[in-house]
């Protein structure tokens, strides 16, 4: 899967990979060997990279992740490619019949909302587990659930319909 990401006006782009048990992240010519663990039941990871360890509390706000980790606290905006198609498509429209559907292949963790639940944009409706890495899905803005189709521990498709809102 490739990540765009920007961090202090820069722009990059990484294609993270999984090789048996082992992730490997691309950056342009470079390699990096990932393994990210979380710890306790937080927003805490443990994560190796080329065996360095670190520990990581990272905070995902729609497409901008907080990060604090060395020290140092820093924002990162990182977009997957479906999204950036995803968002160039339909730009950001706010009205009418939405899907919420899974962006890659993993289990829901947690669904947020039920039918009938009035949401406000940015509010995680499920979390999804893919990769070793809790994703939170959230609104892209604000409306209604129509329909949860997700159920908590169900493994799902890449593009599996999650939840419709209006």
């Amino acid at each position: 899967m490739k990540y765009l990401t920007r961090l202090f006006g820069e722009e990059r782009e990484f294609t993270i990979e999984r090789h048996g048990h082992q992730l490997v992240a691309r950056c342009g010519d470079r390699a990096y060997a990932l393994d990210v663990a979380p710890v306790g039941d937080g927003d805490t990871f443990s994560l190796l990279v080329d065996g360095s360890s670190y520990d990581v509390v990272a905070d995902v706000q729609r497409e901008q992740v907080l990060l604090q980790m060395v020290g140092e606290a820093f924002a990162v905006h990182v977009e997957d490619e479906r999204e950036r198609a995803a968002h160039a498509v339909a730009g950001h429209k706010q009205g009418g019949r939405r899907e919420l559907r899974a962006a890659m292949p993993g289990i829901v963790v947690d669904i947020k909302v039920a039918e009938g639940d009035v949401v406000e944009e940015g509010q995680t409706l499920v979390v999804l587990e893919a990769m070793k890495m809790q994703n939170p899905l959230v609104a892209e803005a604000p409306g209604k659930v129509v329909k949860v189709h997700g159920r908590k521990g169900e493994p799902v498709a890449g593009g599996a319909l999650l939840v419709e809102l209006e």
